[in-house]
């Protein structure tokens, strides 16, 4: 069965604090700050007067948060091994971040299909995960879950009654922000849009309806997915389904239930502590595992000191009236111990030999030509005609061949090649090639093909 949380649920948006006490998986007491707006100057005290107002007996926390300085990203890439995939995510962050300073990021891999990864991207100063995590230590809390507020609408795609092989499509607004999630039949998210109703010139309805259609139309033409309906959540006070409705053709169908923010409070709690965009920092999750662990540890080492204390006791007096048994049995003990040890010492071995020869038999090196032909397909330049591609595996890496020609001037066929070199050599396979093509390019005489000048290049190197 699984153990009821008590747990303080907080969301962070826009200033605007809210908070909502769970003792025991029951709603208890909710309380949203007035006056002034919360800002990381401010948290702690907020947090304080929180947990005050809640009457929250415990030290759990979840805070769902929104804040102009976390950045969301969704892009497009080849597919790739996972070793190869966290250094280039790692390298499109530092381009992505709107600050200077550290970044921490998390990813999650959306939509799969036709050789393409789109991959959604959350990015969040260090900075900023690291003061919220310095406030709950000085207030005694063990923060559970730190993640964006779109991840509130996302996990509601679970609850959405769909048939399967059929997709779903959720609309809500949280704080202000119109948030658009797609879904597989198993509640997967694939796909998250996010819109700020700031173009007064344009009707709010007629902007979330273009949106919907264009996410629509994107996966249908990348999938097999069918949306019959869109759930929507209807916020009466700045949108409403009869506004969206004539924008699109598909129905929308409203939410199953008429959701407050105790009930987005409730579900942030709920959130399981291993989403993909949790931001709390491993060592915070595991402290109180560790904690406990400790001070199990620490009261069984008690336990058998104790033991031990009364148990030397007993064996000393036993010892004593049996000592010349005990010398024999001493003297045996010896020498089975060291006949241990000899065979110990052969087992060794032959497990040493036996690992030696299972790993020669059993290492393999994974395929990679068909992936970098795909990728080479997806960024050779227009102007060149690529009449060989040549990928050979060795004992230290790969090595890459490539032979072509173009049709353009020997000014303009440099600053081609010399492009095309760079887009190998910074991509995700890491290209390094060698620097005599361009003395190639420059020792030899234009080969004239229906009156227009032929070059033609060799490109050799290594792929790490």
């Amino acid at each position: 069965m699984k153990k009821k949380q008590t747990i303080l649920s907080v969301s962070l948006s826009n200033g605007r604090l809210k908070a909502l006490s769970i003792v025991k998986n029951t709603i208890g007491q909710s309380w949203e700050r007035p006056g002034r707006l919360v800002s990381l100057d401010t948290l702690q005290d907020a947090l304080e007067e929180a947990i005050h107002q809640t009457q929250f007996p415990g030290t759990h926390l979840a805070m769902l948060v929104d804040h102009p300085r976390l950045a969301t990203r969704t892009i497009q890439i080849p597919p790739m091994l996972i070793t190869d995939l966290l250094p280039f995510l790692e390298r499109k962050v530092q381009q992505e971040k709107p600050w200077e300073g550290p970044a921490a990021w998390r990813y999650r891999i959306g939509l799969e299909a036709r050789g393409k990864l789109h991959v959604h991207l959350d990015i969040w100063p260090q900075d900023y995960i690291d003061t919220i995590v310095h406030i709950c230590q000085e207030l005694g809390l063990s923060l559970r879950q730190l993640a964006p507020l779109s991840s509130l609408s996302e996990s509601q795609l679970s609850t959405l009654p769909v048939e399967p092989g059929k997709g779903s499509i959720l609309i809500t607004m949280l704080e202000g922000k119109i948030i658009i999630v797609a879904g597989k039949d198993d509640g997967t998210p694939i796909w998250t849009r996010q819109l700020f109703p700031a173009q007064d010139w344009v009707p709010l309805g007629e902007r979330v309806g273009t949106e919907v259609n264009r996410t629509i139309m994107f996966i249908t033409q990348q999938t097999n997915l069918k949306f019959p309906c869109i759930w929507f959540w209807d916020d009466e006070e700045r949108l409403t389904a009869g506004e969206i409705q004539p924008h699109v053709n598909t129905p929308l169908v409203p939410f199953p239930i008429k959701p407050d923010w105790n009930y987005w409070l409730w579900v942030g709690a709920m959130l399981p502590v291993n989403l993909p965009s949790n931001f709390t920092p491993t060592q915070v999750l595991q402290a109180p595992l560790r904690n406990t662990l400790t001070k199990a540890f620490l009261a069984m080492l008690g336990a058998f000191i104790l033991i031990g204390v009364g148990t030397t006791g007993v064996i000393e007096g036993y010892l004593a009236r049996h000592q010349t048994a005990m010398q024999t049995m001493t003297d045996q003990v010896t020498a089975i111990q060291q006949d241990q040890a000899q065979w110990e010492s052969r087992l060794m071995l032959l497990d040493t030999k036996r690992q030696w020869a299972q790993s020669v038999s059993e290492t393999t090196t994974p395929e990679l030509e068909g992936p970098f032909l795909s990728y080479l397909g997806s960024i050779i330049p227009t102007q060149v005609i690529l009449g060989k591609a040549f990928v050979e595996r060795t004992q230290d890496g790969w090595n890459v061949e490539l032979d072509g020609s173009t049709s353009t001037n020997l000014a303009a066929t440099l600053f081609v090649v010399d492009q095309f070199v760079q887009q190998l050599a910074d991509g995700p396979y890491h290209v390094s090639l060698h620097e005599d093509w361009r003395h190639q390019l420059l020792s030899q005489t234009a080969t004239s093909t229906n009156e227009r000048p032929l070059y033609r290049f060799t490109l050799k190197g290594t792929m790490s």
